[in-house]
């Protein structure tokens, strides 16, 4: 029996609109602010996109142990690349206007919350 992978990197993609949509809301205050909120969202949606590819290589019971691990892994590179991520933004990018950056940031990362959405549930009467 094959088990089919979760649609995770529909997450992605909404992290990635939403990244683009704060961008050009934001263009009209100047080009520091847009370029400061696409920031934000890549320093959000780049490393989740890592976690995901980490974490959702495997599937089935027997690959358990792989899955827990592949988790952990995941969960400390996004953590990395977050971390590596603002470090170079606030290093190379001058001027930066830090309220459009953390508030993309902030946007980016709420689109989690609506994850069970986006991934959806399987019908029922379909194989899993």
């Amino acid at each position: 029996m094959w088990l089919q992978q979760p649609p995770v990197h529909r997450v992605i993609v909404a992290q990635l609109a939403v990244s683009a949509v704060l961008t050009l809301a934001l263009s009209p205050l100047g080009f520091t602010f847009a370029l400061s909120s696409l920031l934000g969202g890549l320093c959000c949606s780049l490393p989740n996109a890592y976690f995901i590819w980490r974490a959702f290589r495997y599937r089935g019971a027997r690959s358990a142990k792989l899955i827990v691990s592949s988790f952990y892994r995941g969960e400390a590179g996004k953590l990395v690349l977050t971390t590596a991520g603002f470090i170079l933004v606030f290093t190379l990018v001058k001027p930066l206007e830090p309220l459009a950056l953390f508030g993309a940031f902030i946007a980016v990362q709420a689109v989690n919350w609506f994850a069970p959405l986006l991934v959806g549930r399987r019908k029922k009467g379909k194989p899993a």
